[in-house]
């Protein structure tokens, strides 16, 4: 039994397929093949780890050395370095072997519980401190590019980049002065905080400052999207109708789209499923996310509340209706917006027009 083939809850698979990525896909192959390292700004749950695990395999197939690196939620410098000892025992060539090698050579052993450093001979052990951990991240940095020494192409993807200022402010430092010298690297910096990657790449003060190609991740496409969702479904009568109801809903939502379309598959298992059978998804879909809307909701400010209700009702946050209505100056309003947009989780502008990113946070505000 294959069971539902729409999984929502983790990045596709790269045999999976991608719902028309091809753009994307082509733009981060060609800047791989100059070697040009490439920014990849999206929201969370916006398709950004498929993409670069697609990527990846991709050229993998095509004879180049991968690896990826996650850097979600790194706290300190040592964090980071044992998501780099994560991500490059990926690469061929024995990868564990370099790694141990490097790592002995600074006094540093790699266990069941991370990097840890001997106080003395037989004596205990201890976590790394910062400027052990910042010694290790510069020395397991250089790997690639002696890798790519023979001339063979290594790609390497980091996700979460953005991470890296909560771990170390100077950190991009220290990545940025060994990255710079390896000519046979090709490098994806790929982030869901938009403010923060700004401040790494578009911040002249940053050493990433103009070092990488912008590369952004627009809604899925509806006529792809739809063609993928129908196909996968279960035959029946409402198939047709019922896809193309939730791909509309969804907006280009690449998470949402997933999320609705399980729970049409498993609307449409019932022969006896009517017309409703969209609506239906939709209701089993909003109670499973309830609990998170609930959490967002309680996180925003007054104004912030304002805003995301006019928006869910198809207002504009900044007219002068919302702002009387809620008492406060238009000027106020404008603000909270630019706010929202820059961290570019809640807001985003399609097509010149700023709306709610996730269309069922959207239809959970309309029914409140």
């Amino acid at each position: 039994m294959s069971g539902n083939p729409f999984r929502y809850q983790r990045p596709l698979a790269p045999e999976a397929g991608l719902v028309d990525r091809v753009s994307e896909l082509d733009a981060l192959q060609r800047a791989a093949a100059d070697r040009v390292t490439i920014r990849l700004a999206s929201p969370r749950r916006f398709g950004k780890t498929s993409l670069l695990r697609a990527h990846l395999a991709v050229m993998r197939r095509a004879g180049h050395r991968t690896c990826y690196v996650d850097l979600d939620r790194v706290g300190t410098v040592a964090d980071v370095a044992d998501r780099l000892v994560d991500g490059l025992r990926q690469l061929p060539l024995d990868p564990q072997r370099h790694i141990q090698r490097r790592l002995s050579r600074l006094g540093v052993s790699l266990g069941t519980s991370g990097l840890t450093v001997q106080v003395a001979p037989r004596g205990p052990s201890r976590a790394l401190g910062a400027d052990e951990a910042r010694a290790v991240v510069r020395d397991l940095l250089a790997l690639p590019g002696e890798l790519g020494a023979d001339g063979t192409l290594t790609v390497v993807a980091m996700d979460e980049f953005q991470d890296l200022l909560t771990a170390d402010d100077r950190l991009d430092g220290v990545f940025r002065s060994v990255i710079q010298h390896q000519d046979g690297v090709a490098y994806v910096f790929a982030g869901s905080s938009a403010s923060l990657m700004r401040d790494l790449f578009g911040d002249r003060e940053r050493p990433f400052y103009g070092q990488a190609r912008p590369l952004e991740l627009p809604p899925l496409p509806e006529d792809e999207t739809f063609a993928y969702v129908r196909d996968r479904l279960p035959r029946h009568q409402q198939r047709e109708a019922a896809a193309a109801a939730v791909v509309q809903f969804a907006g280009g939502h690449p998470q949402r789209t997933m999320l609705l379309a399980h729970h049409l598959y498993d609307c449409l298992e019932d022969p006896a499923a009517g017309e409703t059978v969209a609506a239906a998804a939709l209701d089993t879909a909003l109670t499973e996310v309830e609990d998170v809307f609930v959490a967002t909701w309680a996180g925003l400010g007054r104004r912030e509340r304002a805003a995301v209700v006019a928006l869910a009702d198809g207002l504009s946050a900044t007219s002068r209706r919302v702002a009387q209505e809620h008492s406060t100056a238009r000027s106020t309003m404008q603000r909270v917006v630019e706010r929202l947009e820059a961290e570019g989780q809640l807001v985003f502008r399609d097509d010149g027009r700023l709306r709610l990113l996730d269309p069922l946070f959207a239809e959970w505000l309309r029914r409140r």
